[in-house]
């Protein structure tokens, strides 16, 4: 399946280890795995990024209700590797222009890695 930049993922398999999280598709890899951001609406870890109401469309492009629009959404600062073998994976949502240059500003710059990488900085 085809993704953009800015789909909004959710994973088959939500198991904490794997896609609990919602995921922003950001980029092609490999057959395998595909680099991401990630979206949280926890207010536990500061380093999380707030994004608003401007960064999510509401609908798709017929009209029908995104699962995942703005809640509390926050950007994870961190582009990450996801493996194809959580999925399938479906779109529940989609970032803006606005958004995906949102996204764009705070991880493009960043290099790829695993979460496990991630969590121990």
């Amino acid at each position: 399946m085809k993704r953009n930049k800015g789909d909004i993922l959710e994973a088959a398999d939500r198991t904490r280890e794997a896609g609990f999280h919602y995921i922003i598709f950001y980029d092609g890899y490999t057959d395998d795995e595909f680099i991401a951001g990630v979206l949280t609406s926890t207010d536990k870890y500061p380093v999380n990024i707030k994004m608003n109401e401007t960064h999510f469309l509401d609908n798709d492009e017929n009209g029908n209700d995104f699962k995942v629009t703005f809640k509390n959404s926050k950007l994870v600062p961190a582009k990450l590797y996801k493996p194809e073998n959580w999925g399938p994976f479906n779109k529940v949502g989609q970032l803006t222009e606005n958004g995906i240059a949102f996204v764009q500003e705070y991880i493009g710059h960043l290099e790829a890695e695993f979460w496990e990488e991630y969590i121990l900085k």
